[in-house]
């Protein structure tokens, strides 16, 4: 199992998110995303940080594709969505569901990326 600082250290290096987990039943994980692996891009957009993927998160239809780099391979998932009125406050739920808040820098653990 990766460490989570070096997990946080290859994502600053690869310019994505780190994934510290995923909500057991959500989208992401029923998708195959999972723990250790770096959210590079939805829909074909860079989300170097979690306002990136909010961006593209607000403007996305009925479903997302999404590139990580796992392992040292990319590997891309297509995710069904649950539509949310808020992004942003069902990001920060999530994140506080994962245990993690600010102090964890700029790369909280993503939130199901539903």
């Amino acid at each position: 199992m990766i460490k989570r600082s070096t997990l946080t250290e290859l994502a600053e290096a690869l310019q994505g998110i780190p994934v510290y987990g995923c909500i057991p039943g959500s989208p992401a994980e029923r998708a195959g995303v999972r723990l250790g692996d770096v959210l590079l891009s939805v829909d074909g957009q860079a989300t170097a940080t979690w306002l990136d993927y909010i961006a593209v998160r607000e403007k996305s239809g009925d479903s997302i594709r999404v590139r990580v780099f796992r392992e040292g391979a990319e590997l891309e998932f297509d995710i069904p969505l649950q539509r949310v009125t808020n992004t942003a406050a069902a990001v920060a739920a999530a994140m506080s569901a994962m245990g993690a808040d600010a102090a964890d820098g700029p790369a909280p653990p993503p939130a199901p990326l539903n």
